[in-house]
């Protein structure tokens, strides 16, 4: 039963065209995918990653690059869209947008 299961989950997601590439485990991790309340998942016929992080309460969010904010957790560099919610606040450090040259949509 669970076979079938699994299964019957990786066909939808399929159908959607999107995978999620990684997944959530801690508050802080260099990988914004990693952090706590985000997910990544990849639109298969772009390319592009969707980062969706739906904050539990009072989660503070960095979200920089790691080079020049090493306490920051930074988006893959084919980040399509950031949607942010129920942050208790958001902290978006200078530069971010320059890196990430296929955004098209953030939303907080």
């Amino acid at each position: 039963m669970e076979t079938v299961l699994v299964i019957l989950v990786m066909s939808v997601v399929g159908e959607c065209g999107a995978v999620e590439i990684e997944q959530s485990t801690s508050t802080f991790s260099p990988s914004l995918c990693l952090v706590s309340g985000c997910s990544c998942l990849e639109n298969m016929p772009t390319a592009l990653v969707d980062v969706i992080c739906s904050c539990q309460q009072n989660q503070v969010l960095k979200i920089g690059h790691l080079l020049e904010v090493s306490d920051s957790s930074q988006p893959p560099p084919n980040t399509g869209s950031l949607l942010v919610e129920n942050c208790h606040h958001v902290e978006l450090y200078s530069r971010l947008v320059n890196k990430m040259k296929n955004i098209q949509n953030i939303t907080i």
